[in-house]
Order: C-alpha cells, then structure tokens, then sequence
C-alpha cells in the first residue's frame, strides 16, 4: 500500500514539473512559448526566430521582456490573454491556436 500511495505522489509530483505551452497568432506573427520550470522565463519561437524573454516588473498579470534581431519583444499575459509589443508600439493581441 505505501509503494502505491508513493507512486501516486510521483505522478502527481512529475506532472506538477510538466512545462507549460502555448501556440497563438498575434497579428501578422505565428508565437510558440514554453514556460520555464520557475516561471521566470519563457522561450518563444516567433515566426520561426528563437528567443528567451524574462520576466519583467508589471503591474498586473506577468510580463515578459527580450531581444529579437535589435527589436525588443514585451508578452504581457492576465489569465488566459496575451498581447505582443515591438518596441514601444501599439500592442498586438494574441488568440490563441
């Protein structure tokens, strides 16, 4: 009996670890994200580029902040929204696949 509680706290343990992930279109760009184990990253593939974004101070919901070929790259998300800025531009908002 404790070897199968053991393994029931395993599993329940493992699938607390699983990374989160995300596919969404936000405006003219196709956005994958995988969040780190901490939380304080995301890795994000934007129209096929690469980048780590981390986790920045805001106000509400959690922000996160990165370099992208000289362009700085904000995804913003509060509950189940995201919305990209490039730069200080308008935002971009994301639905998600």
């Amino acid at each position: 009996m404790k070897k199968l509680i053991l393994f029931g706290v395993l599993v329940l343990t493992l699938s607390a670890c699983k990374h989160e992930e995300n596919t969404m279109v936000c405006g003219n760009y196709d956005v994958d994200i995988e969040m780190s184990e901490s939380g304080d990253s995301i890795t994000a593939v934007i129209n096929g580029d690469e980048m780590t974004l981390d986790l920045a101070i805001s106000a509400s919901g959690a922000r996160y902040v990165g370099e992208l070929n000289d362009t700085i790259v904000t995804l913003w998300n509060k509950g189940s929204d995201w919305t990209m800025f490039l730069n200080d531009g308008e935002p971009i908002f994301c639905v998600t696949k």
